[in-house]
């Protein structure tokens, strides 16, 4: 059994006239992460790695939520695989995991994620809100047998109450 916690980046800030991968957070955006965070450690998972988008608004949501689990910034791994609008090379990424890693974390960008979770989990969503998380579980061995799975659960942010 392995399972991938899906995180599309929080909210971006428009405000600056700067190139896509560099757009920071914006206040709403480092609000949702800090719950996002809260909520997923509530959940008490074990994580074996951590991956996220080179783009600067998943760094942070990144180095946000993986603080509130204990982790530290020089545990999250950057890949440009997961700089992805498509999906295709996230999915591609997905399958070259190591295989010892079961419970996998990892922060992108829609609307790559939406057709992921979509494609590969039990339920379906119109969009993945900036910030969501969805959690779906694999019945196989290897990452390179990815195939369907079941969304074990998710966590938007417009849901929480806040």
């Amino acid at each position: 059994m392995k399972t991938i916690y899906f995180i599309r980046h929080a909210k971006s800030s428009w405000d600056a006239p700067i190139s896509d991968i560099d757009r920071p957070l914006n206040k709403r955006g480092y609000n949702d992460a800090h719950h996002i965070g809260e909520e997923l450690k509530a959940k008490k998972i074990n994580l074996d790695a951590i991956y996220s988008s080179i783009a600067n608004r998943a760094r942070i949501t990144a180095g946000i939520i993986s603080f509130k689990l204990g982790f530290k910034e020089q545990d999250i791994m950057d890949s440009e695989d997961l700089y992805d609008f498509e999906g295709k090379k996230v999915i591609n990424f997905i399958k070259q995991l190591p295989n010892e890693q079961k419970n996998v974390l990892i922060f992108g960008h829609n609307p790559a994620f939406t057709n992921i979770v979509n494609t590969f989990g039990s339920i379906t969503f119109d969009n993945l809100p900036t910030c969501s998380l969805v959690a779906i579980q694999f019945r196989i061995e290897r990452w390179g047998e990815l195939s369907s799975g079941e969304t074990s659960f998710y966590i938007l942010p417009r849901l929480l109450g806040y």
